[in-house]
């Protein structure tokens, strides 16, 4: 399929298609139509995607998506590789919840050492 039907099933824009593609996280097939080579896409590339959306709303950047998008396409994404992934990226999630509650119990704490105007 081409790009325009790629992005409306897989719910983005044509240009996040073309960024993934750019970023190696989606593969693409050329496929010659007379002067002109128009990019192919796949249902599987649909799915991917869509998974990539998922994982960049819950903090993936897609930096760290290329390789594991790699992986993914190539079969080498096994149960232990995503159990590794995922822990590491909770690790790191839950390291910046305690910042930011550190730094909210900082601005609490000067907040109420503040006279109040009254």
């Amino acid at each position: 399929m081409l790009i325009g039907e790629a992005a409306r099933r897989a719910g983005v824009s044509r240009d996040t298609v073309r960024l993934y593609t750019h970023l190696g996280l989606v593969a693409c097939t050329p496929r010659p139509a007379g002067s002109r080579t128009y990019a192919d896409y796949d249902k599987d590339a649909v799915e991917l995607i869509k998974n990539i959306k998922v994982a960049q709303s819950i903090g993936f950047s897609l930096s760290e998506l290329v390789p594991i998008a790699a992986a993914y396409v190539a079969g080498r994404l096994d149960d232990d590789k995503q159990r590794l992934l995922l822990e590491a990226k909770l690790a790191e999630i839950e390291d910046r919840q305690d910042k930011l509650r550190q730094m909210s119990q900082f601005l609490r704490s000067k907040l109420n050492d503040l006279p109040t105007s009254d």
